[in-house]
């Protein structure tokens, strides 16, 4: 059985989903991720679910965008987009079976502190599709034309006993180095 934060989680990342379905982003242009999904309150259709504060989790309107703007982060890095900001969170909580994306394609957003904002170099838009199918976020991007073909690599280093180093590789080029403390199975306070 599903909690009700787990259904109020969906229930943020669909009214996400919503304002972010085929968005585009012109060539040279520049994204942001707020700009477009809007303050997380009541009265824009959020809903209380869990976030992720300061290594704890909590309770707080708009919990689980962070599920959203990592799908796009890690879309954004497979189609060449440009990052420009970018928060990876500090904290692992996932277990291996239970990740959205690989562990260094997360980013976090709070509205008015953290954004996920983009740019495309390419010559034509992209186009961003998200939805929410049941339980499961699904998203992609696609041009007009064919994009050339990027490889995102995710490369773990453990640290020690509670940190690991993710190293995050586009095309075999480094592009950002994520340490993230491990606290798989934390419990919401």
């Amino acid at each position: 059985m599903r909690s009700a934060l787990f259904e109020n989680k969906l229930s943020n990342l669909r009214c996400g989903a919503r304002r972010l379905n085929l968005c585009t982003i012109g060539p040279n242009q520049k994204w942001s991720f707020w700009s477009h999904v809007k303050r997380p309150t009541g009265k824009n259709g959020f809903v209380v679910g869990r976030n992720l504060v300061n290594g704890q989790l909590t309770r707080q309107i708009g919990g689980g965008l962070c599920q959203l703007s990592s799908l796009l982060y890690h879309l954004s890095l497979s189609a060449g987009l440009s990052v420009i900001e970018r928060h990876a969170h500090s904290v692992d909580i996932y277990e291996e079976q239970d990740r959205f994306t690989p562990l260094g394609a997360d980013a976090t957003v709070v509205w008015g502190f953290k954004d996920l904002r983009l740019s495309n170099p390419h010559r034509v838009e992209v186009v961003f599709e998200c939805f929410v199918h049941e339980s499961m976020l699904t998203g992609r991007v696609y041009a007009r034309q064919t994009l050339p073909k990027y490889t995102v690599d995710f490369v773990r280093q453990q640290i020690d006993v509670q940190h690991v180093v993710v190293n995050t590789w586009v095309n075999q080029q480094p592009l950002c180095q994520t340490l993230y403390e491990q606290k798989q199975g934390l419990a919401l306070r």
